[in-house]
């Protein structure tokens, strides 16, 4: 066997080499194995990877360079064959093509002369061996996995929002990723309204520094990682299922859900299925004159450029330019808005009713105060009495856990009555804002935003004939405004301002809700 002219192999993985089995120790073995048989080292070739396969870049680069060269190689020389191959039908066809090249492979520490036949038991214990070892390891590996999944750790590669974090040998575990939080929470959240689309908050998302690709957004959102769980996968015959994780939740549970509702659910009201355009906010809230379909949008090229055009794709004889349909649809939400005075007129109202509210409720509020001094006062009357020896421990104990829970009580309900008064102000300036602004919202403001207060104004569909905008019903307090301006001056002199909203003072079923002529306002 003297004089052979070799091809150096050695394999190893991450795990072996913090075990002492490093590619520096292979081929020192491999080069004093040569020196005592007096082999020549043509060339030497080292890698990191799986012996499951023989894809494995250098060994593709080995055999690339014998089939170049095989008058001048003798012999692909490795430790031991577990470093060669661990799977064993592959491992035999690789002998079989190498002897084709009249090339040898063999194993320093365990060599087999291929020239007796009996041996082929032997090739066949030292392939079958590392394959049957690297399923146990397979099993084991799974098998532990399945577990870590039951008891809530994340086994896989952080998703975006997280990284992964090695606490230990045994402990890898998934953190939040502070830098990419914020954009998937601000994802989570402009879905959950309902009004942009999944591709639009995408892009919105990729500006912000988070590129995440067309197919891969959606499975984002679908990922209940966010909500703290973990997927437990399919283990022998039990199916996959979702668990609590032990990892950090960075989105809301309410505000998840509402998402898989609003994009991957059924929900009622309108949905966006495209991205929200500013040229087309009317999209989805407009009907055909002609059928009553939803009218669509989309561009068409003239003299010019593109110009838009809302058009029913349902019967295809109704299409009108959005520059217009827009425009007329500010100027009849102009003739909608209330007057000041009548807005007015409406925040002193509520505003005296705050504070009548706001009277009842500091009474209530000192009433509870008063309750919980009489409950501390017996709590320290049982303290004393305690010591003093009047009752027994049996008894304190019982009597304390009394009051305690009455405690409790109280402060439950002083804790529910305090944050109703700080919002209320803060949310009764904003909604009259809206009302006040609203033909400023809908000419110049964010697109969201349209469509958001569209939506709040008109429960049912509007129809546009090309010239004017109809609709058989809209917001109820700007009805209630329109139609009880009058009444609420004499109201409010009265201080009666719950009478207001019996049924009586909404117009009759059929009459004209919508003619500024009829309101008098």
């Amino acid at each position: 066997m003297s004089g052979k002219r070799a091809i150096l192999y050695t394999r190893v993985s991450t795990d072996e080499q913090s075990k002492g089995n490093s590619p520096q120790y292979q081929l020192s073995y491999l080069r004093d194995y040569c020196n005592r048989s007096d082999y020549q080292v043509v060339k030497e070739y080292s890698e990191d990877h799986s012996a499951k396969t023989f894809k494995r870049p250098r060994w593709i680069e080995l055999v690339d360079f014998c089939k170049k060269n095989k008058r001048d190689i003798d012999i692909i020389l490795f430790t031991r064959w577990d470093r060669y191959s661990r799977n064993f039908r592959e491992a035999l066809q690789q002998i079989d093509n190498f002897n084709n090249l009249g090339i040898e492979i063999n194993s320093a520490e365990n060599p087999i002369d291929f020239s007796n036949p009996d041996n082929k038991f032997l090739i066949a214990f030292y392939l079958v061996a590392p394959e049957v070892e690297n399923d146990k390891i397979s099993k084991r590996t799974k098998e532990g996995t399945h577990a870590a999944q039951i008891a809530g750790k994340f086994t896989n590669k952080a998703p975006k929002g997280y990284r992964n974090v090695q606490y230990s040998e045994k402990d890898r575990r998934i953190i939040p990723h502070e830098s990419e939080v914020a954009v998937i929470r601000y994802a989570f959240e402009e879905l959950a309204k309902g009004v942009k689309s999944i591709e639009y908050v995408r892009h919105e998302v990729n500006l912000k520094g988070l590129v995440i690709g067309k197919s891969a957004f959606p499975e984002l959102l679908k990922n209940q990682v966010y909500i703290g769980n973990v997927l437990v996968k399919e283990w022998a015959d039990k199916p996959s299922y979702w668990t609590k994780g032990i990892h950090e939740a960075i989105i809301d549970i309410k505000t998840f859900w509402k998402v898989q509702e609003n994009h991957f659910g059924k929900r009622k009201g309108s949905k966006l299925c495209r991205a929200a355009d500013p040229d087309f906010f009317l999209r989805k809230f407009i009907v055909c004159p002609k059928c009553g379909g939803i009218l669509t949008a989309c561009y068409s090229k003239g003299n010019g450029g593109y110009y838009g055009y809302y058009k029913c794709p349902h019967c295809n004889r109704f299409n009108a330019s959005a520059i217009k349909a827009n425009s007329r649809f500010v100027e009849y939400v102009m003739q909608l808005k209330p007057k000041e005075s009548a807005l007015a007129l409406y925040e002193e109202i509520l505003a005296d009713l705050k504070k009548g509210n706001m009277a009842d409720t500091e009474k209530e509020i000192q009433k509870l105060n008063d309750e919980l001094v009489v409950e501390n006062q017996r709590l320290n009357s049982i303290d004393i009495k305690l010591m003093d020896g009047d009752i027994d421990s049996a008894d304190y104990q019982r009597m304390k856990n009394n009051i305690e829970s009455r405690k409790e009580n109280i402060s439950t309900k002083l804790t529910s009555l305090r944050p109703h008064n700080a919002n209320f102000e803060k949310q009764l300036r904003h909604a009259v804002n809206v009302i006040r602004n609203m033909d400023m919202i809908l000419s110049s403001g964010r697109t969201e935003h349209k469509i958001i207060l569209i939506g709040s104004m008109f429960p049912e569909k509007i129809l546009f004939d090309g010239e004017n905008y109809r609709t058989n019903s809209y917001n109820k307090v700007l009805d209630w405004i329109f139609q009880n301006t009058n009444v609420l001056q004499e109201q409010k002199k009265k201080k009666q301002i719950k009478n207001l909203f019996l049924p009586s003072l909404y117009p009759e079923p059929g009459s004209n809700r919508h003619s500024i002529a009829a309101t008098g306002v």
